[in-house]
Protein backbone atom coordinates (compact mmCIF):
# COMPACT_ATOMS: atom_id res chain seq x y z
CA UNK A 1 0.00 0.00 0.00
CA UNK A 2 2.64 2.64 1.23
CA UNK A 3 4.61 1.91 -2.30
CA UNK A 4 1.55 3.30 -4.16
CA UNK A 5 1.47 6.59 -2.36
CA UNK A 6 4.04 9.20 -3.33
CA UNK A 7 5.38 12.19 -1.20
CA UNK A 8 4.35 14.94 -3.89
CA UNK A 9 0.20 14.37 -3.62
CA UNK A 10 -1.76 16.95 -1.91
CA UNK A 11 -2.58 15.49 1.75
CA UNK A 12 -6.60 15.24 1.01
CA UNK A 13 -5.44 13.35 -2.12
CA UNK A 14 -3.46 10.91 0.63
CA UNK A 15 -5.53 10.71 3.07
CA UNK A 16 -8.91 10.04 0.82
CA UNK A 17 -6.45 7.46 -1.48
CA UNK A 18 -5.55 6.13 2.17
CA UNK A 19 -8.67 6.00 3.43
CA UNK A 20 -10.34 4.16 0.12
CA UNK A 21 -7.19 1.74 0.19
CA UNK A 22 -7.88 0.43 3.92
CA UNK A 23 -11.59 -0.25 2.79
CA UNK A 24 -10.49 -2.78 0.58
CA UNK A 25 -8.33 -4.85 2.37
CA UNK A 26 -8.83 -6.71 5.88
CA UNK A 27 -7.38 -4.59 8.78
CA UNK A 28 -5.25 -7.31 9.66
CA UNK A 29 -3.29 -7.22 5.60
CA UNK A 30 -2.71 -3.55 6.04
CA UNK A 31 0.23 -2.70 6.55
CA UNK A 32 1.58 0.80 8.12
CA UNK A 33 1.36 3.96 6.28
CA UNK A 34 4.42 5.38 4.97
CA UNK A 35 4.93 7.91 7.92
CA UNK A 36 7.44 10.08 6.25
CA UNK A 37 4.66 11.35 3.85
CA UNK A 38 2.05 11.70 6.34
CA UNK A 39 4.14 13.54 8.19
CA UNK A 40 5.62 15.81 5.30
CA UNK A 41 1.98 16.13 3.90
CA UNK A 42 -0.34 15.70 6.14
CA UNK A 43 0.88 16.78 9.75
CA UNK A 44 2.67 20.05 8.71
CA UNK A 45 -0.24 22.69 9.27
CA UNK A 46 -3.32 22.66 11.84
CA UNK A 47 -5.51 22.54 8.61
CA UNK A 48 -3.83 19.80 7.06
CA UNK A 49 -4.64 17.71 10.37
CA UNK A 50 -8.10 19.29 10.08
CA UNK A 51 -8.49 17.41 6.70
CA UNK A 52 -7.20 14.38 7.72
CA UNK A 53 -9.89 14.02 10.59
CA UNK A 54 -12.43 15.66 8.57
CA UNK A 55 -11.92 12.34 6.02
CA UNK A 56 -12.12 9.69 9.09
CA UNK A 57 -15.36 11.89 10.34
CA UNK A 58 -17.03 11.17 6.79
CA UNK A 59 -16.08 7.62 6.84
CA UNK A 60 -17.78 6.72 9.75
CA UNK A 61 -20.65 8.69 8.00
CA UNK A 62 -20.27 6.27 5.03
CA UNK A 63 -19.80 2.93 6.17
CA UNK A 64 -19.73 1.08 9.35
CA UNK A 65 -21.23 0.84 13.05
CA UNK A 66 -23.19 4.13 13.08
CA UNK A 67 -24.33 4.83 9.53
CA UNK A 68 -27.61 4.99 8.60
CA UNK A 69 -26.59 3.49 4.92
CA UNK A 70 -29.06 0.41 4.15
CA UNK A 71 -26.72 -2.22 4.76
CA UNK A 72 -25.36 -0.15 7.91
CA UNK A 73 -24.80 -1.28 11.55
CA UNK A 74 -28.28 1.58 12.50
CA UNK A 75 -30.53 -0.35 9.42
CA UNK A 76 -29.21 -4.01 10.64
CA UNK A 77 -28.97 -3.50 13.94
CA UNK A 78 -32.88 -2.28 13.75
CA UNK A 79 -33.91 -5.40 11.83
CA UNK A 80 -31.58 -7.81 14.25
CA UNK A 81 -33.49 -6.28 17.21
CA UNK A 82 -37.56 -6.15 17.23
CA UNK A 83 -38.15 -2.81 15.68
CA UNK A 84 -38.15 -3.56 12.18
CA UNK A 85 -39.78 -6.42 9.99
CA UNK A 86 -38.58 -7.59 6.80
CA UNK A 87 -39.47 -6.81 3.48
CA UNK A 88 -37.81 -6.78 0.14
CA UNK A 89 -35.32 -9.27 -1.80
CA UNK A 90 -31.93 -8.26 0.11
CA UNK A 91 -30.73 -11.73 1.22
CA UNK A 92 -28.02 -10.21 3.21
CA UNK A 93 -30.19 -7.85 5.13
CA UNK A 94 -32.64 -10.88 5.46
CA UNK A 95 -30.32 -13.34 7.64
CA UNK A 96 -30.12 -10.36 10.88
CA UNK A 97 -33.68 -9.83 10.44
CA UNK A 98 -34.57 -13.75 11.10
CA UNK A 99 -31.50 -14.65 12.55
CA UNK A 100 -30.17 -16.94 10.43
CA UNK A 101 -26.61 -15.22 10.08
CA UNK A 102 -23.88 -17.76 9.20
CA UNK A 103 -20.19 -16.56 9.01
CA UNK A 104 -19.55 -15.44 5.76
CA UNK A 105 -22.51 -13.01 5.63
CA UNK A 106 -21.06 -9.85 3.69
CA UNK A 107 -22.08 -6.98 5.68
CA UNK A 108 -20.49 -9.24 8.84
CA UNK A 109 -17.53 -8.90 6.90
CA UNK A 110 -18.28 -5.12 5.99
CA UNK A 111 -19.00 -3.76 9.09
CA UNK A 112 -15.76 -5.38 10.72
CA UNK A 113 -13.81 -4.62 8.24
CA UNK A 114 -14.73 -0.80 7.58
CA UNK A 115 -14.99 -0.29 11.34
CA UNK A 116 -11.25 -1.51 11.87
CA UNK A 117 -10.49 0.18 8.66
CA UNK A 118 -11.51 3.87 10.92
CA UNK A 119 -9.54 2.46 13.75
CA UNK A 120 -6.91 2.03 11.88
CA UNK A 121 -7.21 5.43 10.57
CA UNK A 122 -7.65 6.94 13.68
CA UNK A 123 -4.39 5.40 15.18
CA UNK A 124 -2.41 6.77 11.87
CA UNK A 125 -3.32 9.98 12.70
CA UNK A 126 -3.08 10.22 16.28
CA UNK A 127 0.39 9.05 15.94
CA UNK A 128 1.25 11.66 13.33
CA UNK A 129 -0.34 14.48 15.65
CA UNK A 130 2.14 12.82 18.20
CA UNK A 131 4.59 13.25 16.10
CA UNK A 132 4.14 16.32 14.54
CA UNK A 133 6.46 19.51 15.63
CA UNK A 134 4.72 21.95 13.88
CA UNK A 135 1.29 21.30 15.69
CA UNK A 136 0.43 23.75 18.93
CA UNK A 137 0.23 22.03 22.13
CA UNK A 138 -3.22 23.21 22.22
CA UNK A 139 -4.38 21.64 18.82
CA UNK A 140 -2.13 19.34 19.00
CA UNK A 141 -3.82 17.90 22.82
CA UNK A 142 -7.74 18.70 21.04
CA UNK A 143 -6.57 15.90 18.22
CA UNK A 144 -5.18 13.50 20.37
CA UNK A 145 -8.24 13.42 22.51
CA UNK A 146 -10.37 13.46 19.70
CA UNK A 147 -8.81 10.23 18.35
CA UNK A 148 -8.43 8.57 21.35
CA UNK A 149 -12.38 9.34 21.99
CA UNK A 150 -12.95 8.42 18.34
CA UNK A 151 -11.25 4.47 18.76
CA UNK A 152 -13.29 3.95 22.18
CA UNK A 153 -16.20 4.55 20.53
CA UNK A 154 -15.87 2.83 17.92
CA UNK A 155 -14.71 -0.37 19.90
CA UNK A 156 -17.44 -0.06 21.75
CA UNK A 157 -20.14 -1.16 18.74
CA UNK A 158 -17.86 -4.00 17.82
CA UNK A 159 -17.66 -5.29 21.29
CA UNK A 160 -21.26 -4.78 21.46
CA UNK A 161 -21.55 -6.59 17.82
CA UNK A 162 -19.21 -9.30 18.08
CA UNK A 163 -18.67 -10.17 21.82
CA UNK A 164 -14.85 -10.83 22.12
CA UNK A 165 -12.44 -8.71 19.45
CA UNK A 166 -9.26 -7.27 18.85
CA UNK A 167 -8.79 -3.79 20.55
CA UNK A 168 -6.38 -2.15 18.20
CA UNK A 169 -4.27 0.67 18.94
CA UNK A 170 -1.46 0.37 16.89
CA UNK A 171 -0.58 1.03 12.70
CA UNK A 172 2.42 -1.60 12.62
CA UNK A 173 0.91 -4.30 10.41
CA UNK A 174 3.27 -7.31 12.37
CA UNK A 175 1.04 -6.41 15.58
CA UNK A 176 -2.21 -6.41 13.35
CA UNK A 177 -1.98 -9.33 11.43
CA UNK A 178 -1.64 -11.89 14.06
CA UNK A 179 -3.30 -9.40 17.11
CA UNK A 180 -5.33 -11.89 19.74
CA UNK A 181 -9.37 -10.74 20.51
CA UNK A 182 -9.67 -9.65 24.38
CA UNK A 183 -12.76 -10.35 26.76
CA UNK A 184 -15.57 -8.08 26.53
CA UNK A 185 -14.58 -6.47 30.30
CA UNK A 186 -11.02 -6.47 28.81
CA UNK A 187 -12.31 -4.20 26.07
CA UNK A 188 -14.72 -2.03 28.02
CA UNK A 189 -11.40 -1.48 30.74
CA UNK A 190 -9.52 -0.39 27.45
CA UNK A 191 -12.49 1.81 26.10
CA UNK A 192 -12.41 3.84 29.72
CA UNK A 193 -8.65 3.94 29.47
CA UNK A 194 -9.07 5.79 26.50
CA UNK A 195 -11.81 7.98 27.07
CA UNK A 196 -10.75 9.21 30.82
CA UNK A 197 -7.61 10.48 28.76
CA UNK A 198 -9.86 11.92 26.15
CA UNK A 199 -11.72 13.67 28.62
CA UNK A 200 -8.47 15.47 29.54
CA UNK A 201 -7.03 16.58 26.55
CA UNK A 202 -10.82 17.61 24.74
CA UNK A 203 -12.14 21.34 25.71
CA UNK A 204 -15.68 22.22 26.88
CA UNK A 205 -16.35 24.51 23.76
CA UNK A 206 -16.92 22.34 20.59
CA UNK A 207 -14.05 23.46 18.03
CA UNK A 208 -16.84 24.32 14.95
CA UNK A 209 -19.88 26.41 15.04
CA UNK A 210 -21.67 22.89 14.81
CA UNK A 211 -21.98 19.94 17.02
CA UNK A 212 -20.12 17.54 14.69
CA UNK A 213 -17.49 16.91 16.46
CA UNK A 214 -16.57 16.24 20.28
CA UNK A 215 -16.56 18.35 23.01
CA UNK A 216 -15.73 17.41 26.43
CA UNK A 217 -20.11 16.77 27.10
CA UNK A 218 -19.68 14.60 24.13
CA UNK A 219 -17.17 12.13 26.26
CA UNK A 220 -19.23 12.94 29.36
CA UNK A 221 -22.13 11.69 27.43
CA UNK A 222 -20.49 8.32 25.80
CA UNK A 223 -18.85 7.85 29.60
CA UNK A 224 -22.37 7.72 30.89
CA UNK A 225 -23.32 5.28 28.44
CA UNK A 226 -20.29 2.86 29.24
CA UNK A 227 -20.62 3.23 32.49
CA UNK A 228 -24.75 2.34 32.43
CA UNK A 229 -23.32 -1.10 30.25
CA UNK A 230 -21.16 -1.47 32.79
CA UNK A 231 -23.61 -1.29 35.72
CA UNK A 232 -21.04 1.48 37.15
CA UNK A 233 -24.83 3.23 38.32
CA UNK A 234 -22.71 5.72 40.34
CA UNK A 235 -20.59 6.71 37.52
CA UNK A 236 -23.06 6.90 34.61
CA UNK A 237 -25.64 9.10 36.71
CA UNK A 238 -23.13 11.40 37.14
CA UNK A 239 -21.72 11.87 33.89
CA UNK A 240 -25.17 11.81 32.52
CA UNK A 241 -25.87 14.67 35.19
CA UNK A 242 -22.81 16.81 33.79
CA UNK A 243 -24.14 16.95 30.52
CA UNK A 244 -28.00 17.62 31.45
CA UNK A 245 -26.67 20.59 33.68
CA UNK A 246 -24.50 22.06 31.02
CA UNK A 247 -25.61 25.40 29.79
CA UNK A 248 -24.94 24.61 26.21
CA UNK A 249 -28.18 22.60 25.86
CA UNK A 250 -31.54 23.04 26.58
CA UNK A 251 -34.84 20.28 26.28
CA UNK A 252 -36.99 21.12 23.62
CA UNK A 253 -40.54 20.44 24.45
CA UNK A 254 -41.45 19.91 20.17
CA UNK A 255 -41.63 16.48 19.56
CA UNK A 256 -41.27 17.84 16.08
CA UNK A 257 -37.64 19.50 15.96
CA UNK A 258 -35.84 16.52 17.51
CA UNK A 259 -34.34 15.31 15.23
CA UNK A 260 -33.62 19.21 12.87
CA UNK A 261 -30.11 20.17 13.24
CA UNK A 262 -30.63 23.29 15.06
CA UNK A 263 -32.28 21.46 18.34
CA UNK A 264 -30.50 22.49 21.14
CA UNK A 265 -30.47 19.36 22.52
CA UNK A 266 -28.39 17.37 20.40
CA UNK A 267 -25.13 16.83 22.11
CA UNK A 268 -23.31 15.17 18.81
CA UNK A 269 -24.43 14.92 15.07
CA UNK A 270 -22.74 13.78 12.12
CA UNK A 271 -22.07 16.82 9.20
CA UNK A 272 -24.03 14.73 5.59
CA UNK A 273 -20.94 15.99 4.01
CA UNK A 274 -21.94 18.18 1.41
CA UNK A 275 -24.53 21.47 1.37
CA UNK A 276 -28.55 20.53 1.20
CA UNK A 277 -27.68 17.03 1.74
CA UNK A 278 -29.34 15.36 4.64
CA UNK A 279 -29.31 11.58 6.31
CA UNK A 280 -28.70 8.37 4.95
CA UNK A 281 -31.08 6.99 8.05
CA UNK A 282 -34.09 9.12 6.32
CA UNK A 283 -33.03 7.36 2.53
CA UNK A 284 -33.15 3.77 4.25
CA UNK A 285 -36.03 3.65 6.63
CA UNK A 286 -38.63 6.47 4.22
CA UNK A 287 -40.96 4.80 1.86
CA UNK A 288 -44.35 6.43 -0.43
CA UNK A 289 -45.91 3.55 -1.34
CA UNK A 290 -46.61 -0.25 -0.55
CA UNK A 291 -45.90 -3.39 -0.46
CA UNK A 292 -42.34 -1.97 0.48
CA UNK A 293 -39.14 -3.13 -0.77
CA UNK A 294 -37.65 -2.92 2.78
CA UNK A 295 -37.76 -3.62 6.49
CA UNK A 296 -40.75 -1.61 8.25
CA UNK A 297 -41.66 -0.60 11.83
CA UNK A 298 -43.10 -3.92 13.66
CA UNK A 299 -46.98 -3.27 14.11
CA UNK A 300 -45.57 -4.68 17.43
CA UNK A 301 -43.92 -1.77 18.31
CA UNK A 302 -46.28 1.17 16.85
CA UNK A 303 -48.85 -0.47 18.72
CA UNK A 304 -46.93 -0.30 22.21
CA UNK A 305 -47.20 3.48 21.71
CA UNK A 306 -50.16 4.98 23.87
CA UNK A 307 -52.92 6.85 21.22
CA UNK A 308 -52.38 10.19 22.21
CA UNK A 309 -48.48 9.84 22.27
CA UNK A 310 -47.03 12.58 20.30
CA UNK A 311 -43.97 10.72 18.86
CA UNK A 312 -46.83 8.06 17.36
CA UNK A 313 -47.87 10.84 14.80
CA UNK A 314 -44.51 12.58 14.81
CA UNK A 315 -41.76 10.15 13.75
CA UNK A 316 -43.73 7.16 12.31
CA UNK A 317 -45.94 7.40 9.06
CA UNK A 318 -48.30 4.99 8.11
CA UNK A 319 -48.63 4.10 4.57
CA UNK A 320 -51.54 2.73 3.57
CA UNK A 321 -52.27 0.10 0.54
CA UNK A 322 -53.17 -3.45 -0.58
CA UNK A 323 -51.34 -5.56 2.15
CA UNK A 324 -51.09 -2.72 4.65
CA UNK A 325 -50.78 -0.84 6.58
CA UNK A 326 -46.66 -0.32 7.25
CA UNK A 327 -44.82 1.74 9.33
CA UNK A 328 -41.88 3.18 8.50
CA UNK A 329 -39.43 5.27 10.61
CA UNK A 330 -39.79 8.83 10.30
CA UNK A 331 -38.13 10.57 13.11
CA UNK A 332 -35.64 12.01 9.87
CA UNK A 333 -37.79 12.90 6.98
CA UNK A 334 -35.68 14.45 4.40
CA UNK A 335 -34.97 12.31 1.48
CA UNK A 336 -34.03 14.79 -1.08
CA UNK A 337 -31.37 17.60 -1.16
CA UNK A 338 -32.81 20.52 0.40
CA UNK A 339 -30.65 23.34 -0.52
CA UNK A 340 -29.69 24.26 3.13
CA UNK A 341 -29.44 20.77 5.20
CA UNK A 342 -31.63 20.33 7.20
CA UNK A 343 -31.42 16.90 9.75
CA UNK A 344 -27.85 15.85 11.01
CA UNK A 345 -27.46 11.99 12.24
CA UNK A 346 -27.76 12.50 15.73
CA UNK A 347 -25.35 10.07 17.76
CA UNK A 348 -26.01 11.32 21.38
CA UNK A 349 -29.36 13.75 22.23
CA UNK A 350 -30.55 14.90 26.08
CA UNK A 351 -33.33 12.85 25.83
CA UNK A 352 -30.85 9.62 26.25
CA UNK A 353 -29.02 10.92 29.38
CA UNK A 354 -32.26 11.17 30.49
CA UNK A 355 -33.26 8.01 30.07
CA UNK A 356 -29.42 6.47 31.63
CA UNK A 357 -30.14 8.86 34.73
CA UNK A 358 -33.49 7.50 35.45
CA UNK A 359 -32.15 3.92 35.17
CA UNK A 360 -29.03 4.78 37.51
CA UNK A 361 -31.37 6.40 40.14
CA UNK A 362 -33.69 3.42 39.77
CA UNK A 363 -30.96 0.77 40.47
CA UNK A 364 -29.86 3.28 43.33
CA UNK A 365 -33.43 2.80 44.74
CA UNK A 366 -33.77 6.71 44.41
CA UNK A 367 -37.50 5.38 42.62
CA UNK A 368 -38.52 9.36 42.96
CA UNK A 369 -35.76 10.67 41.35
CA UNK A 370 -36.22 7.57 38.63
CA UNK A 371 -39.60 8.24 38.19
CA UNK A 372 -38.58 12.66 37.80
CA UNK A 373 -36.22 11.41 34.87
CA UNK A 374 -38.94 9.24 32.77
CA UNK A 375 -41.41 11.45 33.05
CA UNK A 376 -39.23 14.10 31.65
CA UNK A 377 -39.53 11.80 28.57
CA UNK A 378 -43.29 10.72 28.97
CA UNK A 379 -44.39 14.60 29.55
CA UNK A 380 -42.77 15.90 26.83
CA UNK A 381 -44.47 13.16 24.64
CA UNK A 382 -48.15 14.20 26.27
CA UNK A 383 -48.36 11.41 27.90
CA UNK A 384 -49.24 11.24 32.11
CA UNK A 385 -46.41 10.24 34.62
CA UNK A 386 -45.71 6.72 35.05
CA UNK A 387 -48.05 4.40 37.50
CA UNK A 388 -44.70 2.18 38.08
CA UNK A 389 -43.79 2.31 41.75
CA UNK A 390 -41.42 -0.73 42.67
CA UNK A 391 -38.11 -0.74 41.34
CA UNK A 392 -38.91 -3.69 39.00
CA UNK A 393 -41.81 -1.66 37.61
CA UNK A 394 -39.68 1.10 37.38
CA UNK A 395 -37.23 -0.47 35.96
CA UNK A 396 -39.63 -2.16 32.94
CA UNK A 397 -41.26 1.09 32.34
CA UNK A 398 -37.46 3.10 31.49
CA UNK A 399 -36.74 -0.41 29.35
CA UNK A 400 -40.22 0.51 27.59
CA UNK A 401 -39.32 4.42 27.30
CA UNK A 402 -36.15 3.56 26.04
CA UNK A 403 -37.59 1.47 23.26
CA UNK A 404 -40.32 4.02 22.52
CA UNK A 405 -37.73 6.84 22.81
CA UNK A 406 -35.00 5.33 20.70
CA UNK A 407 -36.20 3.51 18.14
CA UNK A 408 -33.95 2.79 14.59
CA UNK A 409 -31.30 4.66 16.28
CA UNK A 410 -27.81 3.45 16.24
CA UNK A 411 -28.59 -0.01 17.91
CA UNK A 412 -29.78 0.98 20.99
CA UNK A 413 -32.52 -1.34 20.82
CA UNK A 414 -30.50 -4.54 20.53
CA UNK A 415 -27.88 -3.44 22.93
CA UNK A 416 -30.55 -2.94 25.64
CA UNK A 417 -32.37 -6.14 25.27
CA UNK A 418 -28.51 -7.89 25.46
CA UNK A 419 -27.65 -6.04 28.18
CA UNK A 420 -30.49 -6.14 30.61
CA UNK A 421 -30.57 -10.21 30.05
CA UNK A 422 -33.99 -9.70 27.76
CA UNK A 423 -33.30 -10.45 24.87
CA UNK A 424 -34.29 -13.92 24.87
CA UNK A 425 -37.43 -13.46 26.93
CA UNK A 426 -38.21 -10.50 24.05
CA UNK A 427 -36.63 -12.03 20.86
CA UNK A 428 -37.66 -15.46 21.09
CA UNK A 429 -41.51 -14.44 20.89
CA UNK A 430 -41.31 -12.72 17.75
CA UNK A 431 -38.23 -14.25 15.76
CA UNK A 432 -38.89 -17.83 15.64
CA UNK A 433 -35.04 -18.45 14.77
CA UNK A 434 -33.67 -16.79 17.52
CA UNK A 435 -31.24 -18.74 20.35
CA UNK A 436 -29.43 -17.20 23.15
CA UNK A 437 -26.09 -17.38 21.47
CA UNK A 438 -27.39 -14.81 18.99
CA UNK A 439 -26.57 -12.07 21.02
CA UNK A 440 -23.09 -11.96 18.99
CA UNK A 441 -22.61 -11.96 16.01
CA UNK A 442 -20.40 -14.47 13.86
CA UNK A 443 -17.09 -13.46 13.66
CA UNK A 444 -15.80 -13.33 9.86
CA UNK A 445 -15.16 -16.77 7.83
CA UNK A 446 -12.48 -14.60 5.91
CA UNK A 447 -10.77 -13.02 9.06
CA UNK A 448 -10.59 -16.15 11.25
CA UNK A 449 -9.03 -17.83 8.16
CA UNK A 450 -6.08 -15.03 7.71
CA UNK A 451 -5.59 -14.82 11.54
CA UNK A 452 -5.89 -17.95 13.65
CA UNK A 453 -5.48 -15.81 16.70
CA UNK A 454 -9.22 -14.77 16.33
CA UNK A 455 -10.25 -18.14 16.61
CA UNK A 456 -12.94 -19.92 17.88
CA UNK A 457 -15.45 -19.00 16.26
CA UNK A 458 -18.30 -17.50 18.56
CA UNK A 459 -20.55 -20.31 20.00
CA UNK A 460 -23.45 -21.20 17.80
CA UNK A 461 -22.04 -20.67 14.49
Amino acid sequence: MKDKMKIQIKYWIIMTTFMSLMACESFIEVEAPNNQILAVDVFTTKSGAESALAEIYARIREEGVVTGNTVGGTVIMAAYSDDLIFFGTNTTLQQFANHTLIPSNTSINTIWRTTYAHIYAINAFKEGVANSVNIAEEDKSRFLGEALFLRAFLHFYLVNCYGQIPYCTSTDYTINQNISKKSESEIYNLILQDVTEAKELIPEDYPTAERVRPNKSVVDAFLARVHLYNQDWQEANDAATAVIENQLYSWNLDIEQEFLRDNPSIIWSLHPGLPGLNTRDARSFVFASGPPTRPTLAPDLYNAFETNDFRKTAWIKTIQGTGGPWYHANKYKKITNTGVSEEYTILFRLAEMYLIRAECKAMLNDLEGAKDNLNKIRNRAGIADTGANTQQDVLQAILNERRLELFTEQSHRFFDLKRTGKANEVLSIVKPNWRETNRVFPLPENELLLNQNLLPQNPGY
